[in-house]
């Protein structure tokens, strides 16, 4: 007597056992592939800059080398911090609100000098007067010989 059950539960196990292996396989290498795009996609899109053309068309500079368009991307930081940091309306929440979108381009420096204004009381004294005022800057000037870099802002207030 033979045990025709067996066999076939045997059978099918190793059966059920391969189609798992080459499920997994396959699953292997479609996840490898894909990470392969991902990571060629991540390096041409770090190849493109977009850049403000004097803060308000949105335009697309494709870069060969990052070196190349550091000089703009740091003038056009420093241009919009100081904008941000030194225009003033007599309203207390949107100074607030350009004062932290200003900090968040600079350093521990800038956080210090709005410290020293505040405690002083030159934005009450804004806001109390009802002041508004203007920052146009007209050029940044950045030395990018030795780091840390430097950078002279001229501007009208």
């Amino acid at each position: 007597m033979e045990f025709k059950s067996l066999k076939n539960i045997e059978s099918s196990f190793r059966q059920i056992r391969l189609f798992g292996i080459v499920f997994v396989a396959m699953c292997a290498v479609i996840v490898s592939v894909a990470l392969v795009m991902v990571f060629n996609f991540a390096e041409k899109q770090r190849e493109k800059i977009y850049v403000l053309d004097n803060g308000k068309s949105l335009m697309l500079a494709l870069s060969q080398d990052m070196s190349q368009n550091r000089p703009a991307e740091a003038r056009e930081h420093v241009r919009r911090f100081h904008e941000l940091f030194f225009t003033l309306s007599p309203d207390k929440s949107a100074i607030e609100h350009n004062i932290n979108r200003a900090l968040i381009l600079s350093d521990n420096s800038a956080y210090n000098y709005y410290s020293d204004f505040s405690e002083k009381g030159y934005y009450n004294r804004i806001i109390s007067g009802n002041i508004n005022q203007i920052c146009q800057v007209d050029s940044v000037v950045c030395n990018f010989t030795n780091y840390p870099y430097t950078a002279v802002t001229y501007a009208k207030q």
